[in-house]
């Protein structure tokens, strides 16, 4: 199977490519410059042919937008000849489809295509990761068992730094690989598999005789437990007989105890009912005088209703009486009164009616005279309190204007006039807004004097806007670099030679292709600039690359090779620290500071140093100034309205002399209004007088009115008197009969009374004699009820008796059925002995019952464990047996993988030896096996190269000094010799015989004579095509050994890569 044609599409930045590796014995070489994609070729290779070591995703490119999908494309056609050639079609291509959508996994399929010409396939293979049967484990297993195909197991393909692996790997993973090369690895499986047993072995060894011994242990509790179960059940059984002995006694006397009990319950039953017979009779007697007494009682209360009407008759005629009596004894005192009044009678009957209305008439002015000196006593009184009041207003208001004056005056003495404060204010306020400002920008100067004293000890000296520009890429997640953090002056430079860069050294570097720049400063993209060679210093510019700057060093030296080009003499130039294009002329972008040497910087530090504290000097004074024209300002602003209030007082002199007239004019008046309100008092006091002797003569008059009207109405009042005399004598008449008849009512009431008192006592007298019979019923119900209580408990007790009979047969049938064919009809214990018995045997056989530690099972428990521990023994012995067995067997292994790893090492160790004579080294391989701390076996595999005539003794090409030291080991040409030597010795002893080997970086570390001959060794040694991946360029000697070469170019502007194919002439 020979590689005859590589083409891939989508893959990171190649255009679609095609290689034609063509030709049986023709052998390939791919070169180019450092990371311009070869290895990317060989990964394109393992891919298509599923080799485990190749990340499908690293084949996806960084610059394919993140919304776009990701198609790509591997196929690798075979040719069907050479040393493994296979029962297929001539021609067979294997091809790999990748499909990613954006924010999806990565979707592939795998193809196997097969013609007899090129591109004329029968039908494709499928193989997907979901088919059941054609996945990726059938393409992986198609590969290997069918087409002979495994680029991991063979080696067909040495990936980039994996030529040199065998060199600096550790030893153990160099066996690892060895072992797997050569199918040792299986054999060391089976050693470590018997190992393992072994080890197995000896841990059930050391189970089984710890679990005996635990056994051991067990079968003597378990005999202890054994005894106590004897010793148990025959306190069991001893408990249980007295137990049910008494129990069943106790039955025999709870059954007796019982006959008894029925019969006196029996006879008292008998006893209650003659008295029950005793108490129907008398209660029969009792409800017929009850009934006697219901109907006297009826009459009495009819004869009670009677007597009660006819005694309201007779109080309604006694009231009659009463009330005529009063009324006749009225008029006859009224009849009196009139003619004794009479004597007292001045005027006439006419006299009386003249004077009356001419007293209405004087009351009548007297009332209106009154009103008017009432009303004008008001208006006085209403006046005078208004005046008063405003005597009392204008007093205050001079008060407070004879105080203010004085407070007004002082003001004005102090402060002369409010057009002076506020010339004053205004004269504050400016020189507080002029120290506002210059407090500013002080603030301003000292926060930029602390930013730079900040950015100088960092060793740091950006200027505002190489800070804004900084700020513009970090928020574009971009990583940008000034100029002098990449680069600085030699120490042979002086100060002034600093000028020389003036136009460019505010540079800022950015890791991009193009941006639009947030200022005027230059910013050139890192990834444009691709230097022609490296540079770490210019000497005539005394400028070098900056130091300790760690992995920015390749970017620095980008930055001086850069500069240097400014300097070259190109159209792009600097002069004399002029910046000069096409166009015009540039000077310096910053003002003249120096940045690029460390003695500026210190020098630098030291002044901004002197001018921040000089700057906090000046604004503490300042602040000082500010706070007490802050405080006068304040206190003349709080004052200025006072002022201004004083200022007005003075003006309104004219209304205080106006309040003080107007103050004595309301004195006077007030004095007027007193007088005459002591005239209307006067008065008020005779009209009042005036309206009392007025009255006191109207009520004369009407007295004689009233004689006069009453002398009209005494003839009626004699007519009344007689005929209420003759009506008073009959209802006395009748008073007297209605008394009798009353009277006789009332003695059969007596009688009546008399004879129900009788019946009540006879009733009583029965009732005693029923309550006696009840108080005998009563007891002997209580004596029935005992005697029935006796006899439930007797019950009770029986049937507990019977149930723990019952139970103590279901427990112990063997003793309970001893006990009751010994059981006879002889003399009985005593209740009190039965009942002591029957706790004792009940307690004994509890307790042993219940007793903790008890196995019912021990017996059984015994024989098992006895059993188990005869067992144990048996397999403890039979394990001993086993591990001799195992510890031979893994010894025979040991022993085949001993001899096999020696057989293996000694094949390459001759090839080894004899490949480095041919360069003059001498070689040697070995082996050692050690047990680690946790007793794992491990293998080393040690690869030894000596050039020849040196002294000491051969060290492994992997040793290096530690700590990160240098100056032990091989040189790096010697490692990559004995590496590819060491290879070549391990594939010339494999059993299969692949027709290709692809190396990458070959020859990276190999001078042009060792790789010639290194190459030459390979060919004659593989017999197979190799395809060779190297970065270096070559000698015509080395080209020659190819049919073919190819070279990648990779364009980072674009991006793009590709390859251009050169065909031997």
């Amino acid at each position: 199977m020979i590689p005859w044609r590589l083409t891939f599409s989508g893959i990171r930045d190649y255009e679609p490519t095609q290689l034609d590796l063509s030709g049986k014995d023709d052998h390939v070489m791919i070169t180019g410059p450092n990371g311009a994609g070869k290895s990317t070729i060989t990964f394109c290779m393992g891919a298509v042919l599923y080799s485990s070591k190749v990340d499908i995703e690293g084949l996806k490119s960084r610059n394919l937008p993140e919304q776009q999908t990701w198609r790509g494309k591997i196929s690798l056609l075979f040719k069907n000849e050479g040393a493994m050639k296979i029962d297929a079609p001539t021609y067979i291509q294997f091809s790999l489809h990748i499909v990613q959508e954006p924010g999806q996994p990565i979707k592939k399929e795998f193809f196997i295509y097969a013609g007899e010409e090129i591109d004329q396939w029968e039908t494709p293979i499928k193989f997907t990761s979901g088919d059941r049967f054609n996945n990726f484990t059938a393409y992986k297993k198609a590969l290997e068992q069918k087409y002979k195909i495994d680029p991991d197991l063979f080696y067909l393909i040495w990936y980039q730094q994996e030529v040199n692996q065998f060199a600096v790997m550790n030893p153990e993973e160099r066996f690892r690989i060895f072992s797997e090369m050569h199918g040792i690895d299986q054999v060391q499986r089976n050693w470590e598999e018997s190992m393992e047993k072994l080890k197995d072995t000896k841990e059930t060894l050391g189970s089984a005789e710890v679990n005996m011994k635990h056994k051991k242990q067990l079968l003597s509790l378990s005999k202890n437990a054994l005894d106590r179960f004897l010793d148990n059940k025959k306190r069991l059984e001893s408990g249980a007989k007295l137990y049910i002995e008494s129990l069943l006694q106790l039955e025999v006397h709870y059954k007796k105890e019982k006959e008894q009990f029925e019969d006196i319950i029996e006879q008292t039953r008998s006893e209650m009912e003659e008295e029950q017979d005793q108490l129907a009779a008398k209660e029969n007697e009792r409800e017929q005088i009850k009934l006697e007494l219901k109907e006297r009682k009826r009459e009495n209360e009819e004869l009670a209703q009677r007597i009660e009407a006819e005694e309201e008759k007779e109080n309604q005629l006694a009231q009659t009486i009463k009330e005529n009596e009063a009324t006749i004894s009225g008029l006859e005192k009224e009849l009196a009164v009139i003619l004794e009044q009479r004597q007292y009678i001045r005027r006439t009957e006419e006299e009386v009616q003249n004077e009356l209305e001419a007293l209405n008439r004087d009351q009548k002015e007297t009332t209106e005279f009154f009103d008017l000196v009432k009303n004008r006593i008001d208006e006085v009184s209403g006046e005078w309190q208004s005046v008063v009041e405003e005597i009392t207003r204008l007093k205050q208001e001079i008060q407070v204007d004879n105080e203010a004056a004085v407070i007004h005056q002082e003001r004005l003495a102090t402060y002369t006039s409010s057009y002076v404060v506020q010339n004053s204010i205004e004269r504050l306020e400016k020189e507080l807004k002029e120290n506002r400002n210059e407090h500013i920008d002080i603030e301003r100067r000292l926060a930029e004097l602390s930013e730079e004293l900040k950015q100088l000890e960092q060793n740091r000296d950006l200027s505002e806007r190489q800070i804004d520009s900084l700020n513009f890429f970090k928020m574009k997640r971009i990583q940008a670099y000034p100029l002098r953090e990449l680069v600085e002056l030699d120490e042979q430079a002086k100060l002034k030679d600093e000028h020389l860069f003036d136009a460019i050294k505010y540079t800022i570097f950015f890791e991009g292709k193009s941006i639009k720049p947030p200022n005027d400063l230059y910013h050139v993209p890192l990834m444009k600039l691709i230097p022609d060679r490296s540079v770490t210093h210019l000497p005539s510019l005394h400028l070098k690359i900056k130091s300790g700057i760690g992995t920015k060093e390749h970017l620095a030296m980008k930055a001086l090779w850069w500069i240097e080009q400014l300097f070259a003499q190109g159209e792009v130039r600097i002069e004399n620290g002029i910046l000069v294009d096409s166009l015009g002329y540039r000077g310096r972008q910053e003002k003249d500071r120096f940045i690029l040497s460390a003695k500026a910087l210190l020098a630098r530090k030291q002044v901004v140093i002197q001018q921040l504290k000089s700057a906090q000097e000046d604004k503490i004074k300042l602040s000082d100034r500010m706070e007490h024209s802050t405080k006068t300002l304040q206190e003349l602003n709080s004052i200025i309205h006072r002022v201004k209030e004083s200022e007005a007082f003075m003006t309104l002199e004219e209304e205080r002399r106006l309040r003080l007239e107007k103050l004595a004019e309301k004195t006077e008046r007030k004095e007027l209004l007193e007088s005459e309100q002591k005239e209307l008092d006067v008065k008020k006091e005779k009209g009042i007088h005036q309206k009392i002797e007025q009255e006191n003569c109207l009520n004369e008059l009407k007295k004689e009115e009233q004689f006069y009207q009453e002398l009209g109405q005494m003839s009626d009042k004699y007519e009344k008197l007689h005929s209420l005399r003759e009506r008073t004598a009959s209802d006395r008449n009748d008073l007297d009969e209605q008394k009798q008849r009353n009277k006789e009512l009332e003695q059969q009431e007596e009688a009546l009374d008399s004879k129900i008192r009788k019946l009540e006592r006879k009733g009583s007298g029965i009732q005693d004699k029923i309550d006696s019979v009840h108080d005998g019923i009563r007891v002997k119900e209580k004596q029935l009820q005992r005697r029935q209580e006796d006899l439930e408990l007797n019950k009770e007790q029986m049937i507990k008796c019977i149930q723990e009979l019952n139970e103590m047969k279901g427990l112990v049938s063997e003793i309970y059925d001893e006990c009751t064919s010994e059981l006879t009809g002889g003399h009985l214990l005593t209740i009190t002995k039965l009942l002591h018995n029957r706790e004792l045997g009940k307690t004994k056989f509890d307790r042993a019952r219940s007793e903790d530690g008890i196995d019912p099972a021990a017996e059984a428990n015994y024989e098992t464990i006895k059993e188990e521990y005869d067992r144990l023994a048996n397999e403890y012995n039979r394990t001993k047996l086993l591990l001799e067995q195992d510890t031979e067997r893994a010894q025979d292994l040991k022993n085949k993988l001993e001899i096999t790893i020696n057989m293996r090492v000694l094949e390459i160790q001759q090839r080894f030896k004899m490949y480095m004579n041919e360069f003059q080294f001498e070689g040697d391989v070995s082996w050692e096996s050690y047990e680690d701390r946790r007793q794992r076996t491990l293998f080393k595999l040690y690869i030894k190269a000596r050039k020849e005539g040196h002294k000491g003794a051969l060290e492994d090409v992997s040793v290096k000094a530690r700590g990160g030291k240098v100056g032990k080991g091989v040189s790096g040409g010697e490692e990559s010799l004995s590496s590819l030597l060491f290879a070549l010795a391990l594939l010339q002893n494999l059993q299969t015989t692949p027709g290709f080997i692809v190396l990458d970086e070959f020859d990276s570390a190999l001078d042009e004579n060792r790789k010639v001959k290194v190459f030459d060794l390979y060919v004659k040694q593989l017999q197979r095509k190799l395809i060779i991946l190297t970065p270096k360029s070559h000698e015509s000697t080395y080209h020659n050994r190819f049919s073919k070469a190819f070279i990648v170019k990779h364009d980072p502007t674009i991006p793009k890569s590709n390859v251009v194919g050169i065909v031997k002439t």
